[in-house]
This record gives structure tokens, C-alpha cells and sequence, in this order.
């Protein structure tokens, strides 16, 4: 047998274990690069909106709301962070309320929110309360706007009362 037929016999078959290997550790990467994107897409905007109001809410303002505007198709819920921050110096009670905005040409009974409306908060404290709002069947499309305040005592919490803890929030909602 000739030596030169022989010696490129063999570096054809090493060239050719190389590129295989190379080739499967290419196939590996994409591979990896793929679980990380479908990773990366587990993070959904809940969780991301979630993120951004948490973000937003961590200042030094009494009261704040996350996203203060979010779309609501009918027949669904979406959750807003409204976040109350105590700058008194001794442990404080505060009472959380939501009333439609005037005017509210649309039905005032259409849109239905709930929260937990009591906090007691330590001196410097801050805390968030989620403010679930459903958007029933059948409501008209529009802008409703609703107004979220604070007081430090349960009675009496008008505007311009002095029991009022800081100014008046809104919240958007937009039914498409």
C-alpha cells in the first residue's frame, strides 16, 4: 500500500472527528443560547410591571402610586401599588379611600376596586397596598379615573381637611 495514499487517508479521517466535534460544540451553544432566551422570556410584563412599581415606589414622597395607568378589557382584573411612606415620628393609622372623579359621565358603579384600607405604620416606615380593580362586562370604553387618598383618622377626610395626609392620587383606567 502507498504511504501517501495512507497518510491522507488518516488526516481525512482526523479533519473529519475534528469538524464533528467542533460542529456538536456549536450545536451545544445555540443550544444554550436558546434556553437562555426562552428563560429570558419567562419574565413576563406582570412581573416586569411588577418591578417598575415596587422601582417607582421607593422614594421619599408620603404617598405614590407605581403605574398610575393601565389598560382593563372588560371582564378583567389588574392590580395597582399604591405605597404610603410615615414621616411622623411616632406609629401612625392610616386610612386608605377611593372615590370616582368628577365628572364620571360613564355608569359610577361600573368599575369595582378593592383594597385592604387600613395601615399602621412605624415612624419612617413604608409599606404598599395593592388596589385590585375590575373592569365588569359590558362597560362602556373610556377613560375612568379614579381618586385614592390617605388620612390619618377614619372620619372627617374631605378635601382640605386636616386629617388629609397628603395630595390626592389618581389612577387612571382605560377600557378599550
Amino acid at each position: 500500500m502507498n504511504k501517501k495514499a495512507f497518510e491522507l487517508s488518516i488526516n481525512f479521517i482526523v479533519i473529519l472527528i475534528i469538524s464533528i466535534v467542533i460542529f456538536g460544540f456549536g450545536i451545544k451553544f445555540v443550544s444554550n443560547l436558546m434556553q437562555g432566551v426562552n428563560d429570558l422570556n419567562k419574565l413576563t410584563n406582570s412581573d416586569f410591571e411588577a418591578n417598575m412599581e415596587r422601582i417607582l415606589c421607593d422614594s421619599s414622597e408620603k404617598t405614590c402610586v407605581g403605574i398610575s395607568r393601565k389598560e382593563i378589557r372588560p371582564n378583567k382584573v389588574a392590580f395597582f401599588t399604591f405605597g404610603v411612606l410615615n414621616t411622623n415620628e411616632q406609629i401612625t393609622d392610616f386610612y386608605i379611600d377611593i372615590e370616582q372623579a368628577e365628572p364620571y359621565d360613564n355608569h359610577p358603579d361600573e368599575i369595582k376596586y378593592q383594597l385592604n384600607n387600613e395601615l399602621t405604620l412605624d415612624p419612617f416606615e413604608q409599606n404598599n397596598v395593592v388596589i385590585a380593580v375590575q373592569v365588569p362586562g359590558g362597560t362602556k370604553k373610556g377613560t375612568y379615573v379614579l381618586n385614592v387618598y390617605v388620612c390619618s383618622e377614619q372620619s372627617s377626610c374631605e378635601e382640605g381637611s386636616n386629617n388629609r395626609y397628603s395630595k390626592t392620587k389618581k389612577l387612571y383606567i382605560e377600557v378599550p
